[in-house]
């Protein structure tokens, strides 16, 4: 018994003692070549005053030039305000923070320039849970985000993970969960020939014209909330590009002739994206061959900074382009008449030009019903528009007749599966 007594007590002085050890021993140094990279350790305050904009392109440096491994490194911004006067992201970096609204990098008061760009030659990179401000109540001047122009010559394609090249046209960006709020001019600005950018689970929030402007091509937009932007919501100019699974709304205040979604290129894809209490159209095509599937245009056309009133003049579509496909759209108000006793949104569509492949639009709660095209006359005159006759709630439109030139007509009954209907 006695002997137990004495073990017991020996081990547990051992462990004591070990555990004392453990406690004063130094916490073990980063691994050489780590890959990433602190940017409070490299001299940022991020105190929302000081300009952070040195430090953060030390660790930058650091981060991208590192002898080894050479496929990427992380770039780290703890919670705080990181004050800058404009950053360059470089090829194989990527930007990660403790999510948006706790991780801010904001423009320096009277600073006239993008928070963000990312230069000709970077790619290979992402951004993930940040918010990019521009402050522009405090003078900034800029977009939050933005690409640099690329040249369309030389073209050079990046066909391994480390090559790099002077001009880079696909960047394979990825960010997610990033907040791009208020800059003076665009929240997302991509400019022409940048391809292969993903955005996921983003916010583009109170900026002075758009909250995405892009003129660039094969990239996707999903998961997003576009709110309260000048001009509006999304300006597509480029192509071929995909917007998925996002809500457009309160836009248009200071400059309401586009749309909550307004497409200006060519072959894009719109889906399942919803167009709410903006002040201007719901979505405006002016390109060729767009595709807007399961969209839906609620209580948009509100007079411009009166929610309370129509401006009398906006449609839930308008079609100005050709070869356009619209299927399972909807055009509604969820508010019913507004005070001054009209709905929202004046026509369902309006139709200046006849040339779409198929129309299949429903709609209620409109003051008028919609606004079509005629064909063109034998003299080649142009279409002249006309008031489509009035139709009870349903589908809007159809196609009588695949042409050329395509024959519509509207609709109160359900479409068949081969596209015909009764119509008016």
């Amino acid at each position: 018994m006695l002997f137990c007594i004495l073990f017991s007590r020996s081990m547990q002085s051992q462990v004591a003692t070990s555990g004392n050890e453990a406690a004063n021993m130094p916490a073990p140094a980063a691994k050489s070549g780590s890959t990433v990279f602190n940017a409070t350790d490299f001299g940022a305050v991020a105190d929302g005053v000081t300009d952070d904009t040195a430090a953060i392109q030390t660790t930058m440096e650091r981060c991208a030039g590192k002898a080894a491994p050479l496929n990427g490194c992380v770039l780290y911004f703890p919670a705080g305000v990181y004050m800058t006067t404009g950053l360059s992201l470089k090829s194989f970096m990527h930007i990660k923070g403790d999510g948006w609204g706790t991780s801010v990098i904001q423009l320096m008061p009277h600073t006239a320039a993008d928070v963000l760009t990312v230069p000709v030659d970077a790619f290979n990179f992402s951004i993930h849970g940040l918010t990019i401000d521009g402050n522009r109540s405090k003078g900034g001047t800029g977009n939050c985000f933005s690409t640099a122009a690329t040249p369309t010559s030389p073209a050079k394609f990046n066909v391994a993970n480390k090559e790099t090249a002077s001009m880079n046209p696909q960047k394979w960006g990825h960010i997610e969960e990033v907040i791009f709020s208020n800059c003076s001019a665009d929240g997302i600005h991509i400019n022409a020939f940048n391809y292969m950018l993903y955005f996921d689970n983003f916010y583009a929030f109170n900026n002075g014209m758009y909250g995405l402007y892009t003129e660039g091509t094969n990239s996707g937009f999903s998961n997003f909330q576009i709110e309260r932007n000048g001009t509006a919501g999304i300006h597509a100019a480029g192509s071929s590009n995909r917007f998925t699974s996002g809500e457009v709304i309160w836009n248009g205040a200071s400059g309401n002739a586009e749309a909550g979604v307004y497409v200006s290129g060519n072959r894009n894809l719109i889906t399942a994206v919803e167009t709410e209490d903006n002040y201007t159209n719901g979505f405006f095509d002016r390109g060729n061959n767009n595709e807007f599937i399961g969209c839906v245009s609620d209580a948009n056309g509100y007079r411009r900074r009166n929610p309370d009133a129509s401006s009398r003049i906006a449609s839930g579509f308008v079609m100005e382009g050709t070869g356009g496909v619209y299927v399972g759209d909807k055009v509604t108000s969820y508010r019913d008449r507004l005070p001054d006793g009209n709905f929202a949104t004046e026509w369902p569509y309006k139709m200046t030009n006849v040339n779409q492949s198929r129309v299949d639009i429903s709609y209620d709660r409109t003051n008028q019903p919609p606004q079509a095209a005629t064909n063109p006359s034998d003299d080649n005159s142009p279409a002249a528009p006309v008031q489509a006759a009035p139709s009870a709630p349903g589908h809007a439109a159809c196609i009588k007749s695949a042409g050329p030139p395509v024959t519509l007509g509207s609709c109160s009954s359900e479409i068949g599966s081969s596209g015909d209907c009764t119509c008016n």
